[in-house]
């Protein structure tokens, strides 16, 4: 079943075996072995492979009925992936990445507010200055 669970969900999430691998930090023939169930994952291993995909260790060995979704819809899935993904990334480039990512959330949220609404956020920010 495990076996199984690893295959699906990182086809369905569209990572590659060398992805998952690398975020591990083993060989991409070690990660293929737990997939086809020649090779089980230890504790920390089977954690760190729970952390990846954002589920718990026990949705790997439940039955298919029993396995709750993990995430509410596409887009939070895709953040998911690509918060996942950006674990590979140097930390001191992640964290620029991610400061960009942050400011331009920031500047869309900040142009999405009307004119008037601007206008109160400025007098908000000169008053806690």
């Amino acid at each position: 079943m495990l076996s199984e669970r690893l295959k699906t969900i990182r086809k369905k999430r569209g990572i590659t075996q060398e992805e998952v691998s690398g975020f591990l930090e083993v060989k991409r023939q070690t990660y293929g072995a737990y997939e086809r169930g020649v090779s089980t994952p230890d504790s920390r291993t089977l954690k760190k492979l729970a952390d990846y995909f954002g589920v718990s260790t026990e949705y790997f060995f439940r039955e298919e009925g029993d396995v709750p979704a993990v995430v509410q819809n596409k887009e939070e899935e895709r953040l998911l992936l690509l918060a996942r993904r950006a674990e590979a990334i140097p930390p001191s480039q992640r964290e620029r990445i991610i400061n960009a990512f942050e400011q331009n959330i920031d500047l869309y949220l900040e142009a999405m507010l009307t004119p008037e609404k601007r206008g109160r956020k400025k007098k908000a920010q000169q008053y806690d200055a």
